[in-house]
C-alpha cells in the first residue's frame, strides 16, 4: 500500500474512534445527575399522611419560599418574597395530626429586587425597628387526605388576628414532608393601610415549603 493511503488510513481510524469516545462520554451521565436518578427512584414517596414519621419536623429554610402577591394599580399582582424564615411543628401519623405549628418570618428578609424599595417597605410599612418578627401559629393541624385548612393567628404589624391557611400536602420521603399553602388577609386590618386601594388591601400569602425530621 502506499505509503499516502496508509497516512490516510491511520488518520482515519484516529478520527473514527476519537468520534467514538466523545460519543461514549455524551451518553454516560455526571456522577451527581446519574446519583440524582438513582435517589428519585428509592425515594418511596407517600401521600398517606399515617405514613408519615412520627417526631418533630425542622423548617428547610433552602426548600421553603414565602410570597406576598398583591395588586398594583389593578395593573399587576407583584410579589413580595421573603428570604429568612424558620419554624417547625410535631408529628403524629396515628392521628394525622401536627402540633405546636409555628412559623417565623423576618421582617426585613424582604426582597423585590431592588434593595433600596425593599430598606423602605421593611422600615416604613412593617416598622421592622418596632416590630422584629411576622409569626403565624396554630395549635393543631389535622391532614384529611391533600388538603386541609389550618386554622391559627397571623401577628404582624403587632397586630394578632386569626387566619385560615389552605394547605395542599404533598407527601412524605425520609426523612421529609411537603406541603403548598395559601391564605388572603386585608393588610389595613393589622394597620398596614398605606396607599390603599391605589395598591390592594387585599394580601395572597403563598407557600412552598419542606420540613426535615430532626
Amino acid at each position: 500500500m502506499p505509503l499516502p493511503k496508509i497516512v490516510s488510513t491511520v488518520a482515519l481510524t484516529v478520527l473514527v474512534a476519537a468520534s467514538l469516545s466523545v460519543a461514549a462520554q455524551t451518553d454516560q451521565k455526571p456522577a451527581e445527575d446519574a446519583s440524582a436518578v438513582s435517589q428519585y427512584k428509592n425515594l418511596n414517596l407517600t401521600r398517606d399522611p399515617k405514613a408519615a414519621a412520627v417526631g418533630n419536623y425542622t423548617l428547610d429554610p433552602h426548600h421553603t419560599s414565602v410570597t406576598a402577591k398583591l395588586a398594583h394599580m389593578d395593573l399587576s399582582r407583584y410579589t413580595l418574597r421573603f428570604d429568612s424564615v424558620s419554624g417547625g411543628f410535631s408529628y403524629d401519623p396515628s392521628s394525622a395530626t401536627a402540633s405546636k405549628l409555628s412559623i417565623t418570618i423576618d421582617p426585613n428578609s424582604v426582597s423585590t429586587g431592588d434593595p433600596k424599595f425593599d430598606k423602605r417597605i421593611a422600615q416604613k410599612y412593617f416598622e421592622s425597628d418596632k416590630y422584629s418578627s411576622i409569626t403565624f401559629t396554630a395549635t393543631t393541624v389535622k391532614l384529611v387526605g391533600e388538603h386541609t385548612v389550618v386554622d391559627g393567628v397571623l401577628d404582624f404589624h403587632g397586630v394578632k388576628k386569626p387566619v385560615k391557611l389552605s394547605v395542599v400536602y404533598r407527601g412524605f420521603a425520609q426523612p421529609r414532608m411537603g406541603f403548598s399553602g395559601e391564605a388572603t388577609f386585608k393588610r389595613s386590618e393589622f394597620g398596614v393601610g398605606e396607599w390603599v386601594p391605589l395598591e390592594a388591601d387585599e394580601v395572597t400569602i403563598l407557600v412552598e415549603t419542606e420540613f426535615v425530621k430532626s
